[in-house]
């Protein structure tokens, strides 16, 4: 493959502070939240936020697009977009999975790079809890594989390439959804060319199908451990709640796809964030999941996943009570019942 064609696309970003990372490549991103100081929090959810721009810094001035169609770029309405749309335009990088007008869906960035036309959409499952709409008709655009397939198969007569950022999945989870599986699989079949998910909050597998490429979940490249951040604000910007969430392994490791978008030729790689610092690793303890190695149509593989998931609840609170040593509840329920 020839790097110097290449995109490396990459997962999850809260830059939440600076990192410093090594990189050589035109790069797209999962904006995961908006960057602002600005803007009420919607009520209801967890909100999610970076208070500086970090981003140009962090991707060497490579960076040059960023997904907006996720569960949390609008978590702090209007004035957290307009905010966040300002300081991508500082540094000229572009962004697409979001529609200004109310009438728009779909509505694709396309980029020129060395001659070529690369078309970029996005789009967010509604069981990632997003913040659909705001005020101004202002929206992403929620999953539809009918309606993807009519823009992949109209901006096929007009660009090289057709890529797709889904935000989707289990979280938690390194198995893609059999679901997941056959929607990835139907738009490459429709004339797409390549699928990034994002949203796991743990890197999945990739793979080659047919002429395209699956990146069912790349994982979080850059996430905060989230401690005591206030959440569920009411109507009147009262948080009724605070939510604590210590990063696993599998919430620091992800893959990132280099992509040659000529020949489509791949290759797969590994980063961890840790220290203030991004690393490229030659293995991880996670790279069994990179291939999808289970049998879709056997009956055991929604089995599979639960046991896989119900495992790293168990690490996960393992985990949170060396850091928190404490006498369970239950127990407590049953000595002074």
């Amino acid at each position: 493959m020839d790097e110097k064609e290449s995109i490396l696309f990459l997962g999850d970003v809260v830059p939440h502070k600076l990192f410093k990372f090594i990189n050589h490549y035109p790069t797209v991103i999962n904006l995961e939240c908006p960057i602002t100081m600005v803007g009420n929090p919607v009520p209801g959810k967890i909100n999610l936020n970076a208070s500086e721009n970090h981003l140009n810094t962090i991707f060497n001035g490579k960076l040059i697009s960023v997904s907006l169609g996720n569960n949390h770029i609008l978590d702090y309405g209007k004035k957290g977009l307009e905010s966040t749309l300002n300081e991508l335009e500082k540094y000229r990088i572009s962004w697409f999975g979001l529609n200004l007008k109310a009438e728009d869906n779909y509505q694709p960035l396309i980029l020129e790079i060395n001659q070529n036309k690369f078309a970029f959409l996005s789009a967010v499952c509604p069981s990632t809890s997003p913040v659909i709409d705001i005020e101004n008709g202002i929206h992403l655009d929620t999953l539809d594989i009918k309606e993807l397939i009519d823009s992949i198969i109209e901006l096929r007569k007009s660009v090289n390439r057709i890529v797709i950022y889904i935000h989707w999945g289990a979280e938690e989870s390194s198995y893609p959804l059999k679901e997941e599986i056959v929607k990835a699989r139907k738009l490459i079949d429709a004339g797409a060319d390549i699928i990034i998910g994002t949203h796991a909050h743990a890197p999945q597998p990739i793979e080659k199908y047919k002429n395209g490429i699956i990146a069912y979940n790349l994982g979080n490249f850059i996430m905060p451990a989230l401690k005591n951040i206030p959440t569920y604000y009411d109507e009147r910007g009262n948080p009724q709640s605070s939510y604590n969430k210590n990063l696993m392994l599998w919430n620091r490791i992800s893959w990132g796809a280099l992509i040659d978008m000529n020949s489509m030729e791949f290759k797969v790689k590994k980063y961890i964030f840790i220290f203030d610092r991004v690393f490229e690793l030659p293995f991880t303890p996670l790279d069994k999941y990179i291939q999808l190695r289970q049998n879709l149509d056997h009956d055991k593989y929604e089995q599979i996943i639960q046991k896989h998931l119900k495992k790293r609840k168990i690490y996960r609170r393992i985990r949170d009570y060396i850091n928190n040593p404490h006498i369970p509840n239950l127990v407590k329920n049953m000595v002074w019942k």
